[in-house]
């Protein structure tokens, strides 16, 4: 049996899903906690309206990785799925077809975003004290999009063959990376927003390296290749993301509409706090996509190997630890919040008065987060691109601009800081309803599927 597939294909206890999904959990919580500290660091060197900035700008890069983030979810479900019908010459030439299609679409988009940069500026209204923060990043961001695309990719692929702890290997090092160039670029050489954008851009360039090193070894479980793209991979993983890409693009929509709100009733330190918010939420965030993304592969292995028995208790054992960590991450950002929120806001008291009024509203939403964002994964894995999107949507874009639109008339202040956790709960509720719903298709009920989905 082919390692991937020893990995993929093995009996699961909780405890075991769980360490399992570790490391990619650690992986994904290493990457957001530098992001983190990329933003305090930028607040710390540059203040807070760099931070908000970073905030304003950062839909358009959204916009832009949602592409990327579109093709490695859905080439992770391929891969796996082929490998679990015993495809491995299939999964390999899906791998290097998406590798070298996110090469490509990273310039692609990378040159279009370079071009229209200030009609882009213009239309996330970036006020006049935050525009020069935000186009110093996004000159240096936009070149070096493929990077981005390929390491986005290159995260994500190496779970799917088995090997998450060397995808936390490779985060911790890019993530090391990017904390000490950001001291080193924004401090002692005084590059600013440029040095901030640079530091970034090394770190997934550092993860690139890492990838090509690991997926081109004669003795990889899963090998690159330059060979002809197999379109028709890149066209079902296209299919497969495509919910993944609609979450992106619609947190784009929703940040942006969030941002205006917010500069709207609270002026620019507003943003600055719901930036701080959103980025100790992230932390926690990324816990829930790490789980979602390790479990992901070992559903799609499954389903693929028909074996429905393993398939439900591998749902079971996920859902109980979503519910673990949802419960835990609500009570950990309640009771210590404030002392990691504090590094955001050290010199600026407003901005620190409102993320401490108002945070523990907010982060209801972890309460209810992770089961959705698992629930897209579910039907990402099953190959069923349409489920995912109607989750996906309702939960990143639907649910969340009718509550900004509608919570702050009815609530005012306090209804800015509930929209995201009343979309949230709203959206558990669809999520819920959907796995229930479809647990006799896809077999997790522990029968044969209805529909089988193998390509």
């Amino acid at each position: 049996m082919n390692e991937t597939a020893r990995r993929l294909g093995r009996d699961f206890t909780t405890w075991g899903l769980f360490r399992f999904a570790l490391p990619r959990m650690g992986m994904s919580l290493f990457i957001m906690s530098y992001m983190v500290a990329d933003g305090a660091l930028i607040s710390h060197y540059l203040g807070t309206n760099a931070l908000a900035a970073l905030n304003l700008v950062w839909p358009l890069s959204s916009v832009l990785m949602a592409f990327g983030i579109m093709l490695s979810a859905g080439g992770a479900s391929v891969i796996a799925r082929r490998l679990g019908a015993g495809d491995k010459e299939g999964a390999e030439r899906a791998l290097s077809s998406i590798f070298i299609a996110e090469a490509v679409l990273g310039a692609v988009l990378g040159l279009l975003g370079w071009i229209f940069l200030d009609q882009l500026m213009v239309f996330l209204e970036i006020g006049p004290d935050e525009a020069p923060y935000a186009e110093a990043y996004q000159h240096v961001a936009l070149v070096t999009m493929p990077a981005l695309l390929v390491n986005v990719a290159a995260q994500t692929f190496f779970t799917t063959a088995g090997f998450p702890k060397v995808g936390l290997a490779v985060s911790i090092a890019s993530g090391v990376t990017n904390v000490v160039l950001d001291i080193l670029f924004m401090g002692p050489m005084g590059f600013g927003m440029t040095g901030a954008a640079w530091a970034t851009s090394i770190s997934w360039m550092v993860c690139v390296a890492c990838a090509w090193y690991f997926f081109r070894r004669k003795n990889a479980a899963l090998r690159f290749s330059f060979r002809v793209p197999e379109w028709q991979a890149v066209k079902n993983a296209a299919t497969s993301g495509v919910s993944e890409m609609v979450a992106y693009l619609s947190h784009a929509v929703t940040l942006f509409l969030f941002n205006s709100a917010f500069q709207k009733s609270l002026g620019v330190d507003g943003v600055a706090a719901l930036t701080v918010a959103m980025y100790a939420s992230y932390v926690f965030n990324a816990i829930f996509y790490g789980l979602s993304e390790a479990v992901s592969p070992v559903i799609g292995y499954n389903y693929g190997n028909r074996n429905w028995p393993r398939l439900k208790r591998v749902l079971n054992e996920a859902f109980v630890l979503l519910a673990v960590f949802s419960l835990s991450a609500y009570a950990l950002s309640y009771f210590f919040a404030d002392d990691v929120l504090a590094a955001f806001v050290d010199n600026s008291p407003h901005v620190a008065s409102l993320v401490a009024d108002y945070f523990p509203l907010y982060a209801l939403s972890l309460l209810f987060t992770g089961p959705n964002l698992f629930a897209a994964y579910l039907f990402t894995a099953f190959g069923d691109g349409r489920r995912a999107t109607v989750v996906s949507f309702s939960h990143t874009f639907l649910f969340v601009t009718g509550a900004i639109l509608v919570f702050p008339k009815f609530f005012g202040e306090i209804g800015l800081w509930l929209s995201a956790p009343g979309a949230e709960a709203a959206a558990f509720v669809l999520s819920a309803f959907m796995i229930l719903a479809n647990r006799r298709r896809y077999g997790y009920d522990g029968r044969e599927a209805e529909r089988i989905n193998v390509a």
